[in-house]
């Protein structure tokens, strides 16, 4: 029997993401959406988070997960007097398990045009990460 590759592709990556107790709805925090491929040398994900700043952005890695963040500042909208206000941004979170594969040393990003892009070039030899904790710098 083969054994099931647990990762960012697993099929029940959502079911274990998507927990209705998880704390960021508690906190009024939101889920971007994300694309995910599988190139022959890396994954790479693709996070909408269209007009934040890369400031705002944390990404970071422990325990073999990927942890976005983006705290934004509320600061400058909070004396405007909004007739209507559809939209407006709050703090965001996002996190993905890691496959065995990822080379977690050799992780990328970049935000441009409203989508944080991070790159997990895969590693042929495969080492333990279980306590690996890393920041990733934006570009």
């Amino acid at each position: 029997m083969t054994e099931k590759k647990r990762g960012i592709l697993s099929s029940d990556f959502m079911d274990d993401f998507m927990e209705e107790d998880d704390p960021l709805f508690k906190h009024g925090g939101k889920i971007p959406a994300s694309n995910i491929l599988d190139k022959a040398d890396a994954y790479e994900i693709e996070v909408a988070a269209p007009g934040l700043k890369k400031e705002f952005f944390k990404v970071t890695v422990e325990s073999n997960r990927l942890v976005v963040l983006a705290e934004i500042d509320e600061t400058e909208n909070k004396d405007k007097k909004y007739y209507s206000q559809e939209f407006g941004h709050s703090a965001l979170e996002r996190s993905f398990n890691l496959p065995s594969d990822v080379d977690q040393k050799s992780i990328s990003s970049c935000y441009n045009n409203g989508v944080l892009f991070i790159r997990l070039p895969k590693e042929s030899k495969q080492e333990s990460a279980e306590d690996i904790i890393t920041e990733i710098k934006i570009d």
